[in-house]
């Protein structure tokens, strides 16, 4: 039933079980937010000025980095499920306001050593991999990703992180040594963007817990364990009325 597994997919099945089964076997469609088209518009502005600094080591111009967030922004948008009480211009124009906080500030502090740099990690006995991307990795050999939220995280939600762990993971398993520090920068949407960089760790304990954790739940997947589980997330998701209709099925 599986080939491989994503954070993305593992986050998704441990939020919701059957939300997991719609997207991922049933494949039905599911427009994005605009929180995850303005993230996906933010993340590619800053791809595109990180990976060609790997070669020049200079930044961009901001209007080149705004120009490739506007570029990214309109194809996403294109196919966005926005609420009814939300403007997609004012939504843009926080990606624009967060990358001019950002650029001038924090992206200077960067020397990119790979940028969405793929692995693929194999196990033994196990029909599955494991396969990503890691955001940015410096000449440091720090490891960081980039969020765009509302609310910025928690101490606890930062060490717990499990695209965190699993770069980590990656990183020391693809490069046959640990990261020298991880790093979450996360642009938190105030009416001035903020932009704060949490530093954090990942021991061996973690990354034997995430291994294990994907062995559950790929176990879960392969035994289509798939049913609901009522969070925050539910008023909003695209498979409500599939969802509804579960217990008749």
């Amino acid at each position: 039933m599986i080939d491989h597994l994503s954070v993305s997919q593992v986050k998704l099945y441990l939020l919701c079980p059957l939300k997991y089964f719609y997207r991922y076997i049933k494949r039905l469609p599911a427009p994005p937010s605009s929180e995850l088209t303005l993230g996906r518009s933010v993340h590619a502005a800053l791809e595109t000025n990180f990976t060609q600094k790997i070669a020049t080591q200079q930044d961009l111009p901001l209007s080149h980095v705004t120009d490739a967030f506007s570029d990214a922004w309109e194809q996403e948008a294109k196919e966005t499920a926005f609420d009814e009480d939300e403007k997609p211009g004012q939504i843009k124009d926080e990606g624009i306001n967060i990358l001019g906080v950002y650029h001038p500030t924090v992206a200077p502090t960067i020397q990119p050593k790979a940028v969405e740099q793929p692995f693929e990690l194999t196990f033994a006995n196990v029909p599955y991999t494991f396969k990503g991307k890691i955001d940015l990795v410096d000449i440091q050999d720090r490891v960081i990703d980039h969020k765009t939220t509302k609310r910025a995280p928690s101490p606890e939600q930062v060490a717990q992180d499990l695209q965190l762990t699993a770069y980590s993971l990656a990183h020391q398993t693809t490069q046959g040594q640990p990261e020298s520090s991880l790093r979450l920068d996360v642009a938190v949407r105030t009416k001035t963007p903020k932009i704060l960089q949490l530093e954090t760790t990942r021991q061996p304990a973690d990354h034997t817990r995430f291994l294990k954790l994907l062995g559950y739940v790929a176990k879960g997947i392969q035994s289509s364990l798939f049913y609901p589980n009522p969070n925050f997330t539910c008023p909003s998701c695209p498979y409500r009325r599939h969802c509804d209709a579960w217990q008749d099925v």
